[in-house]
């Protein structure tokens, strides 16, 4: 009976986090970091604010755990798309092109917002720091496992994807801020065909 009891406690607790962290995201894109209070959360969710304190103690917490929801929900949408994708040459850029989607979705656009609050809010950032080293360890295996471990295994393989990612943080901030999508998208495009050479000799064709 006990165990029968837990079982929907524990139900309606994930239901009330995830709706929290589901409240959090439509805050954080419909009014940005400064609007977004742990009272806008609670109301949009529907729940008490005793729920709201139980699952996120602080404001912090709260939207270090939704970055970590956003990528938990883009890791599944990968996976499912990673069965479709082709293979030899063709999977490269098609890869790619995932990793690209992904910098212009609302995961990057929230992340990017909290990186620039986290400068001058000595609350969010130690809890967002820790939470960046949980997210780079997803990429890193969601992108192990869309290359799949043979190409993985390739000498410039590390390098060339940390260069891959620094230039979408990049081009991704560029067309958010400034509306230059034309201009990045050529980008990216390019490094379509530069990424290739850097796995088989790394960086120095070596």
């Amino acid at each position: 009976m006990e165990t029968r009891t837990r079982r929907p406690q524990q139900q309606r607790s994930e239901a009330t986090r995830g709706a929290l962290l589901d409240a959090a995201i439509e805050s954080l894109v419909d009014l940005g970091f400064a609007k977004t209070t742990t009272l806008e959360v609670q109301k949009r969710a529907g729940v008490s604010r005793g729920a709201l304190l139980y699952h996120f103690p602080s404001k912090a917490e709260l939207l270090a755990a939704t970055v970590v929801h956003l990528a938990v929900l883009r890791g599944r949408q990968l996976k499912e798309l990673a069965v479709g994708l082709p293979g030899g040459k063709a999977r490269v850029e098609a890869v790619l092109d995932l990793l690209w989607e992904s910098f212009r979705g609302p995961l990057f656009q929230i992340a990017t917002e909290l990186r620039f609050a986290a400068r001058t809010d000595a609350e969010l950032r130690p809890v967002l720091v820790e939470v960046e080293r949980d997210l780079l360890d997803r990429v890193n295996a969601q992108a192990r496992r869309l290359f799949g471990d043979e190409l993985a295994a390739l000498p410039g393989y590390p390098v060339a994807l940390e260069m891959t990612l620094q230039l979408m943080i990049g081009a991704a901030t560029t067309a958010m801020l400034h509306g230059e999508h034309v201009r990045v998208e050529a980008l990216i495009n390019q490094w379509k065909t530069i990424f290739p050479t850097l796995l088989e000799g790394g960086v120095n064709g070596k």
